[in-house]
């Protein structure tokens, strides 16, 4: 079986099902059968009635329970009765990453241009994810962003070294990186500029640690520090939508930005009790040197404001363990989004069947980040027995202080990566999620 072309359809109804082959044990109650012969295997199946993030996880199931007829590489995927497009379109974008783009679609060629023009953008996220850190370095970010504006009519790219960014007055990025020699600090932004578009950009960072050992404050192996190549997944998330839109010639202006660097342990480290004052002059006191993304995103958000003057802020990152622990392996918590994106942000997702949810400003959590000896602290605390909750709340609200432009923070620490082991059409490592979203909602 190891060569064949699985041919995988799914049924709106289960009385439409041929009652060939041999019934598949499925999640929830969906009819499933499977079906060998002389020629290609086939899967026939219904969906779970819920909405398209239930339907993705519970086909992914099924898929799982086949893995011997799935692991032939190549899905032929066709739909019988009454299957929206976006459902079916989201359902061959897991298929295109769980076989390395052998999905295809033959009786639905729009989709399939679909399938193939996002599949790509997220393939290149989770490559950027997945990549040894030691060769995805801040160097190679770098690299890789001025390669792309080099080629492409319309991008024009500008990276800060260590030095340019001292005079810049970034120091809460060269905290963090300045011990670092393999993936030393660097701010790399690109900028698109489409014939036509006029008023202020929209900006989008990306948290860049290309590997966070936790610092001086080191991460114990409880804390995932194996997995911590994926502590970039913000910068990948931002440069992939970045890209995917620039080449569909999105008529808006945008800008990226991305601060990167290594979060090592060294001599010239960081040092828990340090205050340091970043481009906005907000003093910051290091708290824990495992804090370290809100602070490289501090001096990005000051600097790209400053530099830029955008209307609005999108930065992703992942940012807090408590995403992962409040919210679970699948779900993305945003934080700040105005009434217009929130809404094509949902709208989106439920075409998509991403797991977003959405959270407002509240005064406790911007005060929750004050410190008695410096204007902030990098571990923001709610008073009392509530001291240790809301971190992902706490840690957004310490990034609305570096600008004054209106702000939407997504945190994808729990989404981003294959956490559960079960994320629809993900191995070990990145997912892929939330950048369909995001794309979905940007090009409406």
């Amino acid at each position: 079986m190891t060569t064949a072309t699985v041919q995988l359809t799914i049924f709106a109804d289960e009385s439409e099902i041929p009652g060939d082959g041999v019934p598949v044990k499925t999640v929830a109650g969906c009819a499933g059968r499977l079906v060998l012969g002389d020629g290609d295997p086939r899967l026939l199946t219904t969906l779970y009635d819920g909405d398209l993030t239930e339907q993705r996880w519970a086909l992914w199931q099924l898929l799982s329970r086949v893995r011997g007829v799935i692991g032939a590489g190549k899905i032929c995927l066709r739909r019988v009765g009454d299957i929206d497009d976006d459902t079916l379109t989201s359902l061959a974008l897991d298929l295109h990453n769980a076989t390395d783009g052998g999905c295809t679609l033959p009786d639905e060629p729009a989709l399939a241009d679909v399938v193939a023009r996002v599949g790509e953008a997220e393939d290149r996220y989770r490559r950027w994810v997945d990549e040894d850190p030691t060769v995805r370095t801040s160097l190679q970010i770098a690299k890789d962003v001025t390669a792309f504006a080099r080629a492409t009519e319309g991008v024009t790219a500008e990276v800060l070294d260590e030095t340019q960014l001292q005079a810049e007055r970034c120091h809460l990025l060269c905290a963090v990186g300045g011990a670092s020699r393999v993936s030393p600090p660097r701010l790399v932004c690109a900028s698109w500029d489409p014939p036509g578009a006029t008023g202020a950009p929209l900006m989008l960072v990306g948290k860049g640690v290309t590997f966070d050992t936790g610092g001086v404050n080191t991460k114990p192996y409880e804390s995932f520090v194996s997995m911590m190549k994926n502590d970039m997944g913000g910068a990948a998330l931002a440069w992939a939508l970045f890209r995917a839109l620039v080449e569909a010639q999105h008529p808006e202006r945008l800008v990226v930005a991305i601060p990167t660097c290594e979060n090592p342990v060294g001599e010239d480290a960081m040092r828990p009790g340090s205050i340091v004052t970043g481009h906005r002059g907000i003093s910051v006191r290091i708290d824990h040197t495992d804090a370290e993304g809100r602070l490289i995103l501090a001096d990005a958000l000051s600097w790209g404001s400053e530099r830029f003057a955008p209307h609005k802020i999108l930065t992703f990152a992942t940012l807090t363990t408590a995403a992962l622990n409040s919210y679970g392996p699948y779900a993305t918590p945003v934080h700040f989004a105005d009434a217009a994106l929130q809404s094509a942000l949902q709208q989106a997702s439920g075409r998509t069947g991403e797991d977003l949810h959405f959270f407002p400003g509240r005064v406790w959590h911007r005060e929750a980040n004050r410190d008695k000896e410096a204007d902030l602290r990098n571990t923001a605390r709610l008073p009392g027995n509530a001291v240790r909750a809301a971190g992902s709340r706490n840690a957004a609200h310490f990034l609305r202080f570096f600008s004054d432009i209106p702000l939407v923070h997504t945190d994808i620490f729990a989404s981003t990566w294959n956490w559960g082991g079960d994320a629809p059409g993900a191995g070990y490592g990145a997912t892929g999620a939330p950048l369909r979203t995001f794309l979905a909602a940007m090009s409406a």
